[in-house]
């Protein structure tokens, strides 16, 4: 047996983790590597004194041209979000960066629905866009043919072009949680994992890093499934600090994030991205985890084949989904 993942999740807000976490950085950034340059006025000329200064004409005063607004505040924005596991021991021990957290966040338009769907790691036989189909797990894509292959295959997959990706290690979470000073969660049952050491009571939290990342990645004494929708809902308590004007955000503290971080989100359009967040911090968001049964064919242990527990995609499925969502 398994436990089914909510599918009709609600929340406000949630596109604007992805837009702000990427603008945080990339002003961190440009900050740590650009220093402002301090302007030392230059001395006064010296004049002689039986000399009078020139009369110059004055300036005629050209009318500032209005800025063309980006063409990203009236279309649907669609990004890729990958946390992956790519922790400095894994890496040292010769793992492959796997992507077990995998969301496809849309904002329509008018910036009144934002549309989430959350992929399990398990999910095996995706199609890439190219006629091949892909038939190890799902985490596995980026660390074999690299983001863009991912993106490829996610849009694919949904049905819908996907614009931008931006991936984070899951560890990196801890420190973004951490740097907004702690998020408020509230738990709908109780989760006691002893293989990560995590202990937590039902009922409403306020939890660091430390502990956010390991309700994220729980998964031994619940499922792959409930695990998306709290990676969904760990997503939605940060935005909702984040969009708070009272937070302020420790930007030593989010540093070591800027390390694993990676995007095709163009610097250029920041401030679009910026106008985006703003104008969506108040969007109803919806969606929900690509579950079984509603949106998979075989789950479990396919004999023979050696891939472990898997979960077959329902693609029809999926993709209608997708259209109900993403439809302008």
């Amino acid at each position: 047996m398994f436990a089914r993942a909510p599918v009709g999740l609600i929340w406000r807000g949630a596109v604007v983790v992805v837009v702000l976490i990427a603008a945080v950085v990339a002003c961190t950034v440009m900050t740590a590597q650009k220093p402002i340059a301090q302007v030392v006025p230059s001395a006064s000329p010296t004049l002689s004194p039986t000399a009078s200064p020139s009369p110059t004409a004055s300036p005629t005063p050209v009318p500032t041209p209005k800025p063309t607004p980006s063409p990203l505040l009236s279309q649907r924005i669609t990004i890729l979000v990958l946390g992956s596991d790519s922790t400095p021991l894994r890496l040292s021990q010769g793992m492959g960066k796997l992507t077990d957290s995998i969301m496809v966040l849309s904002v329509n338009a008018k910036h009144t629905q934002v549309s989430m769907m959350s992929f399990p790691r398990d999910i095996v036989d995706i199609p890439m866009g190219t006629g091949e189909t892909w038939p190890m797990k799902i985490n596995s894509i980026s660390y074999y043919r690299g983001e863009a292959a991912m993106k490829r295959a996610m849009a694919y997959t949904i049905g819908h072009p996907i614009d931008y990706y931006i991936e984070v290690n899951m560890t990196d979470f801890s420190y973004i949680v951490n740097a907004i000073g702690g998020i408020d969660v509230y738990v709908r049952q109780a989760i006691y994992d002893p293989s990560i050491r995590l202990s937590i009571t039902a009922g409403r939290h306020h939890i660091g890093g430390a502990v956010a990342l390991k309700y994220a990645r729980s998964r031994h004494t619940t499922s792959d499934w409930d695990r998306a929708s709290r990676q969904q809902q760990i997503l939605a308590a940060i935005v909702r600090k984040l969009v708070n004007p009272k937070t302020k955000i420790n930007v030593r503290t989010l540093l070591p994030a800027l390390k694993s971080l990676k995007t095709d989100m163009p610097l250029s359009e920041l401030g679009a991205f910026l106008q985006v967040a703003k104008l969506s911090a108040k969007a109803k968001v919806v969606g929900g985890v690509m579950a079984p049964p509603r949106f998979a064919g075989f789950t479990g242990i396919e004999p023979g084949t050696g891939r472990g527990w898997i979960q077959e995609p329902n693609l029809v499925a999926i993709r209608a989904y997708a259209r109900s969502l993403l439809a302008d």
